[in-house]
């Protein structure tokens, strides 16, 4: 990401098929451009996975925001949804509804699996 980019980042697992498809889906419903998209591997070389912990950078997907803060997981996952244009609507419902974190860690935990079931290894 340079310095001063408006855009979000969005760093995946690009050895990964679910990851891969998750990116490509996500990339399909950003219809503004509002976010770059770059491999695990790419961000943390790059330095842009700085913030996080060395052994949580290829645990789950990151969404480095404009201003440089790194959101992990599902903690992303709602910043993710507010970005996309489906999500003006969808996500100040979400942050005001019950239980609507939890849920989503959920879901996130359930997907995640995919992730580490094997289907995805990292270059070494």
């Amino acid at each position: 990401m340079q310095a001063g980019s408006f855009k979000y980042t969005l760093a995946y697992d690009a050895y990964c098929g679910p990851c891969t498809k998750f990116k490509q889906l996500v990339n399909m419903l950003d219809k503004h451009e509002k976010i770059d998209y770059v491999s695990l591997v790419a961000a943390d070389h790059g330095g842009m996975l700085d913030a996080v912990a060395p052994d949580l950078r290829y645990a789950s997907f990151h969404l480095v925001l404009p201003g440089g803060i790194v959101k992990s997981g599902s903690e992303a996952l709602m910043e993710l949804i507010a970005i996309l244009p489906c999500g003006r609507i969808v996500a100040p419902v979400m942050r005001h509804m019950p239980g609507s974190k939890a849920l989503l860690a959920a879901i996130y935990r359930a997907l995640s699996r995919l992730h580490d079931r094997g289907s995805c290894k990292r270059p070494l």
